[in-house]
């Protein structure tokens, strides 16, 4: 399956994965990027001598280096009722092939979750040839769901619990109660975390805003609990600002604990753009 989006996957906080990769990691080892010196030690190589401060303090000093290392990728997607509610589902598909493949082919890890109520699906992440075919194959056949909720901090629970340390990408159109979240993600280390998370909000454009409206009663429901309301959609402009205001709420819970957001309605024609400013934006503002 050929990507649809080419996308620039940019990391804010230094990886810890010990196998060997292209970005500057948390630890210092054999590496580019300078991290200080120390004084010379017996067994230390002659290489690694920094003249000039020797010759400043008149004692043997030697440079290290943060060590290469490559990054985790985990796709975390949401395959409940209300994700497949237009083509939100195709999206979040799209999505999660092109950011597997722009770190598989860069060997950096990549794993899958998928989550509904519960975990349903986990592939742990993996640099192997095949495992680009496997996560394909894994969102091709996303088991049919038939919860009536979605919960996200199990899923990221879970995550967590199973890899000590990894970019995750959480692909979801977030109608659920996110309350619970702040206690999973304070106790993170929020100046060098080693679980980096952030959000792709997949919506279909009438959770976004409604347009060419008459007005009139409308009867909606909720495709996870079923729930039924009448909604009067006479001024159908307030409650676009109330779609708006609710996303804004959304957005500003996560960025609280940490998790950074791009809002993408499935009609847009900007998605790789908007994906990449994404990662752009946070390595800008790297600590």
């Amino acid at each position: 399956m050929k990507p649809p989006y080419r996308f620039n996957i940019l990391l804010k906080h230094p990886p810890r994965n010990d196998m060997a990769g292209d970005w500057a990691g948390f630890d210092r080892g054999t590496g580019y990027e300078f991290w200080g010196l120390r004084k010379y030690l017996p067994g230390d190589s002659w290489s690694r001598i920094d003249w000039k401060a020797c010759a400043r303090s008149g004692e043997l000093h030697v440079r290290e280096f943060l060590r290469d290392s490559a990054y985790n990728l985990l796709l975390i997607c949401d395959v409940s009722c209300s994700m497949h509610f237009g083509n939100k589902f195709a999206m979040t598909r799209d999505l999660a092939v092109s950011l597997a493949h722009a770190a598989l082919r860069s060997n950096n890890p990549c794993g899958l979750l998928l989550f509904a109520d519960k975990v349903l699906t986990w592939l742990p992440p993996s640099a192997a040839p095949r495992q680009f075919h496997r996560i394909v194959n894994a969102l091709q056949q996303a088991p049919a769901v038939k919860s009536r909720q979605t919960c996200l901090a199990p899923a990221l629970d879970y995550a967590m619990k199973r890899l000590s340390s990894c970019l995750g990408v959480i692909i979801s159109d977030f109608h659920t109660d996110l309350g619970s979240l702040k206690n999973l993600m304070d106790a993170a280390d929020r100046r060098f975390p080693a679980h980096e998370m952030v959000a792709l909000h997949v919506l279909d454009d009438v959770e976004y805003q409604l347009t060419d409206i008459d007005g009139g009663l409308f009867t909606l429901m909720d495709v996870e609990s079923g729930h039924q309301m009448a909604l009067d959609l006479s001024d159908f402009q307030k409650f676009n600002a109330l779609l708006r205001r609710e996303r804004e709420r959304t957005v500003r819970v996560l960025s609280g604990v940490g998790i950074d957001s791009a809002v993408l309605p499935v009609d847009a024609t900007d998605i790789q753009a908007r994906v990449n400013t994404l990662f752009a934006r946070r390595l800008a503002a790297r600590v």
